[in-house]
């Protein structure tokens, strides 16, 4: 990426508001009513992802980060988020405060639409000030585990209520050193509240392992910083945000990489992985076109993502800083709907919702490059398997996922155009020895129309286009 220094992104657009709520939230009246607890809370165990919000169901998730401001949180604008095939959001844009969120979840269960909680006053001071094992630096008040259970709980109590609430989005981009500690507070969660989805996301690759200023991950640590957040909080889905469209007009060398890590680790532990797309131009990152939030949309399908979200929704206001630039995202920062609104209502009603729908289920069993030379850094070239024999044409990614039983021989094969500017063609050769037939997933109709020959496919896709084929055994 053209910049990965700390202070751009998510976590710089989280950080001014969330500073805005202090420590008055420890004021709060709804913590100091909560019913005590022991001091060391039962270990939760982790309820299965397909039990919990937005990681359950059939819906395929796809969230927006930077909702409406308060000015703009109204019934019409969270209609306008669902009508563009929106499942849900995370609150945020200057709406941290208890009785703002609790109004957007009215809102929000309106529209059909769930929400995230993030930023609430009382579960940030908590989760920044409450550390396992003391804080390092000396700087921030003790809270012991009896006090983070406390507050939670309130912070749970008030929400929890809102048939629209599915989760805490609890902490962004932990260093390693807070890992013991989420893990308690993920645990705290669970234990008080079974069916919330208590939501972390993680750093990505060429990030620091621990201190921001500190030396990025290379391949091998990142690995190692995924693991350990897998092993030590038991999170129920592993998200990430990675945003590769530089502005001077190359893409992120390590996208790939980083998917590939990602989603070894989402197979390892069975959880489901989530990541964020482009959708804004700010600082070292220009503004996409459709067939470029498309290409990422569809590149995340054949990786294996369970679930996307949208980095940004609303424009963030310029003077934020982070080089955040005016009428570049979804809507402006004054609530005018912008080309991309029209091209991300495209994208996710007429394909991502139901492909996404048709992979949630599926377990993926390989991704692979086929003509795409020079082979991307962490990718995984093709090599002929017991369905695809050869790959002609143009560079694709190809996908291949089976249903979660394990006897059930059908295979699900996305292909997904290597280029967001570019149209590609390509020839799928399969063994006539495994497939007997041959369909493709159509998106308007959520059906599969069988091809006429079982043994060549011939595929056509748009710039980040994709298309999804269901390979029946012989």
């Amino acid at each position: 990426m053209t910049s990965v220094r700390a202070g751009l992104g998510r976590r710089a657009v989280l950080a001014g508001g969330m500073a805005a709520a202090g420590m008055a939230a420890l004021a709060r009246p709804d913590a100091a009513q909560a019913d005590p607890v022991a001091a060391t809370p039962v270990s939760a165990p982790a309820v299965s992802p397909a039990d919990l919000p937005l990681t359950g169901g059939s819906q395929f998730p796809i969230g927006v980060f930077w909702p409406p401001p308060p000015t703009f949180t109204t019934p019409e604008r969270y209609a306008e988020i669902a009508d563009a095939g929106f499942t849900f959001l995370l609150n945020g844009n200057y709406l941290w405060d208890a009785t703002g969120i609790t109004y957007a979840l009215g809102l929000a269960q309106q529209a059909g639409l769930k929400m995230l909680v993030s930023g609430d006053p009382l579960e940030v001071v908590t989760a920044g000030n409450f550390w396992i094992a003391g804080d390092p630096s000396g700087n921030r008040p003790q809270l012991s585990v009896a006090d983070a259970t406390v507050c939670l709980r309130a912070v749970l109590t008030t929400y929890r209520k809102y048939p629209a609430f599915a989760g805490l989005d609890l902490v962004d981009e932990p260093a390693t050193d807070r890992f013991t500690t989420l893990a308690a507070l993920v645990s705290i969660v669970r234990q008080v509240a079974p069916t919330v989805l208590p939501y972390v996301n993680f750093r990505r690759l060429g990030q620091p392992w621990g201190a921001w200023g500190t030396a990025g991950m290379d391949a091998p640590t990142y690995t190692r910083y995924v693991q350990e957040a897998v092993d030590t909080i038991a999170p129920s889905v592993l998200s990430y945000d990675r945003y590769p469209l530089n502005a001077n007009g190359t893409d992120d060398p390590l996208y790939f990489q980083n998917w590939a890590i990602v989603r070894a680790a989402g197979l390892k532990a069975n959880l489901p992985t989530w990541i964020y797309l482009q959708s804004v131009q700010y600082a070292g990152h220009r503004l996409p076109s459709a067939a470029e939030v498309a290409w990422q949309a569809n590149v995340s399908l054949a990786y294996g993502a369970k679930g996307v979200q949208y980095f940004t929704y609303w424009t963030p206001d310029p003077s934020r800083g982070s080089g955040f630039v005016p009428a570049q995202a979804l809507v402006t920062v004054d609530g005018h709907r912008t080309a991309l609104y029209d091209a991300a209502r495209a994208l996710n009603t007429g394909w991502l919702q139901p492909a996404g729908s048709q992979l949630k289920p599926l377990v993926s069993e390989s991704v692979v490059h086929a003509n795409d030379t020079p082979l991307p850094v962490g990718a995984t070239d093709f090599t002929p398997d017991d369905r695809v024999r050869r790959v002609e044409g143009d560079a694709v990614v190809l996908g291949r996922f089976r249903p979660a039983d394990a006897a059930d021989e059908t295979r699900f094969l996305l292909a997904a155009n290597r280029s967001h500017t570019t149209p590609a063609t390509v020839r799928l050769q399969l063994h006539a020895e495994t497939v007997a037939r041959v369909s493709v997933f159509d998106a308007a109709s959520g059906t599969y129309a069988p091809q006429p020959n079982p043994a060549i496919v011939d595929v056509t896709l748009d710039p980040g286009g994709a298309a999804l084929y269901r390979l029946d055994p012989r």
